[in-house]
């Protein structure tokens, strides 16, 4: 096979897609008419909260693109391990959008995980030769400086705390809930995570029955969960578009 020969895709799976979407054409050049609208352009701000509101907005818009790429070939369970992310994006966006004083410990917690990266390279790599020690001073002086702000109690017998897992307390549920997107919770996060990890979920999901007890992999493209995915998206995407409007 050659370069000039290779398609990037399943035109088969083109074809199927429109057959099960027709109107998404017209819908699809519409939304991506209002999405470039509101995020192409320029954006200056000195606001945190600002700058989240409108870049994670714009990491949605990725994502949304992404799973329709995936669903649009047939790989409708890959849309799904994307829609998780952009579920969880649009949550995080539209809780700061609704509490801005948030937006400072979300971005601070960069160096949680730049300090936690950098533990788990050591375990892999000559840190030193691969990153430089004066990078490495920085991460651990912010890592150190920062942790103080995000700590909870992890004994209450004994008092002792340890680092939060997450730059916020509240679970994604439980933001989720506090902004009116705790409806798609259930399709747009938690079962798409089950498909993101190892999970018995995501190996029975891809296993099709054969005879009684013997079961094969299924090969076949993920039709149903392809729209299942895309519907979830499109909502979501709405919701970022209400937000956006409403925060700006």
């Amino acid at each position: 096979m050659t370069k000039s020969s290779l398609t990037i895709g399943f035109p088969e799976e083109w074809d199927i897609f429109f057959q099960n979407h027709p109107s998404w054409p017209q819908k699809y050049g519409l939304l991506t008419s209002t999405l470039h609208k509101i995020f192409i352009r320029e954006f200056e701000t000195n606001k945190p909260a600002d700058r989240v509101v409108f870049y994670l907005g714009r990491l949605c818009v990725e994502d949304f693109n992404e799973i329709f790429l995936l669903c649009g070939n047939g790989y409708g369970i890959g849309g799904l391990k994307i829609l998780r992310g952009l579920y969880e994006r649009t949550v995080t966006l539209g809780y700061i959008a609704e509490n801005p004083s948030e937006a400072e410990p979300f971005l601070e917690y960069h160096h949680i995980h730049q300090g936690k990266m950098l533990n788990h390279a050591g375990k892999i790599f000559d840190l030193e030769n691969n990153i430089g020690i004066q990078e490495i001073i920085i991460i651990k002086e912010n890592f150190k400086k920062t942790k103080e702000k995000f700590q909870e109690v992890d004994c209450k017998k004994c008092g002792t705390k340890k680092t939060m897992v997450s730059w916020s307390k509240l679970d994604t549920a439980s933001m989720a809930k506090k902004i009116g997107l705790d409806g798609l919770y259930f399709p747009g996060f938690f079962y798409p995570t089950l498909q993101t990890h190892a999970t018995p979920t995501s190996l029975m999901a891809r296993m099709k029955a054969k005879e009684a007890e013997d079961k094969s992999f299924d090969e076949g493209a993920q039709h149903e969960w392809a729209s299942k995915a895309l519907i979830t998206a499109h909502n979501i995407m709405i919701f970022v578009l209400m937000i956006q409007n409403t925060y700006f």
